[in-house]
């Protein structure tokens, strides 16, 4: 395995952008903090941007809980500064979130719970705390933390390292890689292809990888058991325009992606209907109570035997009325369970 260093990106992406904005505001603190403060002026020509934007900088910062306070300066303009405890408040803030973001980071049970980019998971930690600083406010964020459990830890637990943390800087620095892939499709073979990393995702106790191949442009599902060598590359790729993972999981029952969808409805008994209304199956998914006590339950999404499955599960209790496919693949399964399991009790 090679792993190169990343360089540049080339085209900046929104999360590029939200950095920015992170460190701009990060620099104000600093200038803000310095004898005499600074003015609006003064900011939006040091940091390259208008006046208006460096007052939505400023409005966060209050909101975050930094009291800034204002003095007059030369004419009308006004000068912002920050005041001592707040500078003091500031330096516990990044304090605690290095602290955090070391935990975490080895503990992995929350960052790698969240399904997002390692900025969302980064950002909303630091959101918690800014409304919680000072080791009482660790703690009680420590508290919080053991609320929650995840029985994901397995997937996590069993994916190979030394895999996964290149994958995580090429997914955030939209590093090109060339993978060597070991299906059992194919026969077990290795193939070996150029992609663009995306996202990883936890399902059913399997970690795999949304990877762009811009040959075929199409977004590929890899699981990370079945990746044997990585080499993260110097080249940078923008990300395809045809990468939604919103549309991808509406399309998708499970996780298994595809270009077609099929649409399913489902009539199941009065036994079953409680089940079914008490939770969500599928984005697209409409429940129609019936008049004998069961409901039907119809949704669109992409063919794969997640769906077969999961309506075999059910028995007795479930009658497909469409797709017509979908009853011959169970009408096949059914006569293979005669056939084997049949006969005189």
């Amino acid at each position: 395995m090679v792993v190169k260093r990343a360089g540049r990106v080339g085209a900046k992406s929104s999360d590029v952008l939200r950095n920015e904005q992170v460190v701009r505001i990060l620099r104000i603190l600093r200038d803000l903090d310095r004898v005499g403060g600074s003015d609006l002026y003064e900011l939006a020509e040091r940091y390259g941007t208008t006046t208006r934007t460096v007052r939505r900088d400023l409005d966060a910062i209050a909101e975050s809980g930094i009291p800034l306070t204002q003095e007059a300066g030369e004419g009308s303009r006004k000068r912002w500064r920050l005041d001592t405890e707040a500078a003091a408040r500031l330096a516990n803030l990044i304090e605690a979130s290095h602290f955090l973001a070391l935990r975490l980071a080895m503990e992995e049970s929350t960052i790698l719970r969240r399904n997002e980019s390692l900025f969302a998971v980064m950002e909303d930690l630091a959101g918690r705390i800014e409304k919680a600083l000072g080791r009482k406010g660790r703690e009680e964020l420590r508290e919080l933390d053991r609320c929650f459990f995840s029985w994901e830890k397995f997937a996590w637990r069993e994916a190979p390292r030394e895999l996964m943390w290149p994958l995580v800087g090429a997914i955030t620095k939209r590093r090109a890689c060339v993978v060597t892939y070991r299906a059992p499709s194919s026969g077990n073979t290795d193939r070996r292809f150029r992609v663009l990393p995306l996202r990883l995702i936890v399902h059913n106790g399997a970690l795999y990888l949304h990877a762009w191949q811009a040959h075929f442009k199409t977004v590929l599902l890899l699981n990370l058991q079945r990746l044997h060598k990585l080499e993260v590359l110097d080249e940078s790729e923008a990300l395809p325009p045809e990468y939604d993972p919103e549309k991808l999981e509406h399309s998708a029952f499970g996780i298994f992606i595809g270009k077609t969808t099929e649409n399913y409805i489902l009539k199941f008994d009065a036994f079953a209907r409680p089940y079914i209304e008490e939770r969500k199956w599928h984005p697209s998914e409409k429940l129609e109570p019936q008049p004998d006590g069961g409901v039907i339950l119809s949704f669109q999404c992409t063919p794969s035997y997640e769906v077969t499955n999961w309506v075999a599960s059910w028995r007795e209790h479930v009658e497909v009325l469409e797709p017509k496919k979908l009853t011959h693949e169970l009408r096949a399964y059914g006569q293979w369970l005669v056939g084997k399991y049949g006969g005189p009790t």
